[in-house]
C-alpha cells in the first residue's frame, strides 16, 4: 500500500512537470490556433458578433492570419508577465491599424492570468528540481548500495492508471457540463481579482477566444502532457530499474 501511495504521488508530480513542458511546447506552436480556428467555427463567430461590438469596429474585416497573429501576441504576453498586452492591435487586410484589440478590463484580466501562469511556472520548476534530485538520489543508492527506495510501476501499469484518472476527470466534466466547469474554475481561481466575464458585444477577446476553443486547448494540453508523461515515466523506469 505504501508503495502504491508513493508511486501515485510521484506519478502526479511527473504529470505536473509534463503539463509545464506541454504548455511551453504548445505556446511555441501557437496552440495550433489555425487548426483549432477551423474546428471551432471562430470565423462564423466573429462574422456574427464583430459588427455588434460596442467598443471596437471593423474586426470582422480582418483576416484569419491577422487573428492568428493576435492570438500569438496574447500567448506571448501572458507568458511574459503581461508585457505588451496594451500594444496588441488589429489591422485591416491592407495592413492599416484599425484599433487596439483589448479593452482595459480585458488587459486587467489577462494580467491576472499572466500572474497565475508565472506562479505555476515557478511551482512546477521547483517540482522539476525536486524530481531530478529524487531520481538522482535513488539512482545513486541503487548503484552504490544496491538499494531501491523507489521502484516505479511498469510503463504499462502506469499508463492504465493514469488513463483511468483522465477518463474519470473527463466523465465528471461531461456529467457536470463543460460550461459550468469552465465558469466554476474561473470563479474559484480569479476570486477577488479583475472581472473575467465579458459579453460578445463588449469584447473582441471573448468573440475570438470562445469557450469551445478553450476546451480544445485544454484537451490538447492534457493530451500532449500525457505523451510527455509516458516518455518521462519510461525514462525514469529505465534509470531506476
Amino acid at each position: 500500500m505504501v508503495r502504491i501511495l508513493i508511486n501515485s504521488f510521484l506519478s502526479l508530480v511527473v504529470l505536473a512537470v509534463c503539463l509545464m513542458f506541454s504548455w511551453r511546447a504548445l505556446s511555441e506552436a501557437n496552440f495550433l490556433f489555425p487548426q483549432l480556428y477551423e474546428i471551432n467555427g471562430i470565423d462564423a463567430q466573429i462574422a456574427k458578433y464583430g459588427p455588434q461590438n460596442r467598443n471596437r469596429v471593423g474586426f470582422e474585416t480582418t483576416t484569419k492570419a491577422e487573428r492568428g497573429i493576435i492570438f500569438g501576441e496574447i500567448v506571448e504576453a501572458v507568458n511574459n508577465s503581461g508585457i505588451g498586452l496594451e500594444k496588441i492591435v488589429y489591422r485591416a487586410p491592407s495592413g492599416e491599424v484599425i484599433d487596439s484589440f483589448l479593452t482595459q478590463p480585458e488587459i486587467d484580466h489577462l494580467n491576472d492570468v499572466a500572474r497565475l501562469i508565472g506562479y505555476l511556472n515557478k511551482t512546477l520548476l521547483y517540482l522539476t528540481a525536486f524530481l531530478f534530485c529524487l531520481v538522482t538520489f535513488c539512482w545513486t543508492l541503487k548503484v552504490r548500495k544496491n538499494t531501491n527506495i523507489w521502484r516505479p510501476f511498469t510503463v504499462g501499469k502506469s499508463f492504465i492508471s493514469m488513463l483511468a484518472v483522465l477518463l474519470l476527470c473527463f466523465a465528471i466534466v461531461t456529467a457536470v457540463g463543460p460550461q459550468r466547469v469552465f465558469y466554476a474554475l474561473h470563479e474559484w481561481i480569479f476570486a477577488g481579482m479583475a472581472p473575467w466575464h465579458f459579453y460578445f458585444q463588449d469584447s473582441l477577446m471573448t468573440t475570438m477566444l470562445t469557450e469551445p476553443l478553450f476546451g480544445s486547448i485544454s484537451i490538447l494540453l492534457v493530451g500532449t502532457a500525457f505523451v510527455f508523461w509516458l516518455l518521462l515515466s519510461a525514462l525514469i523506469k529505465r534509470i531506476l530499474a
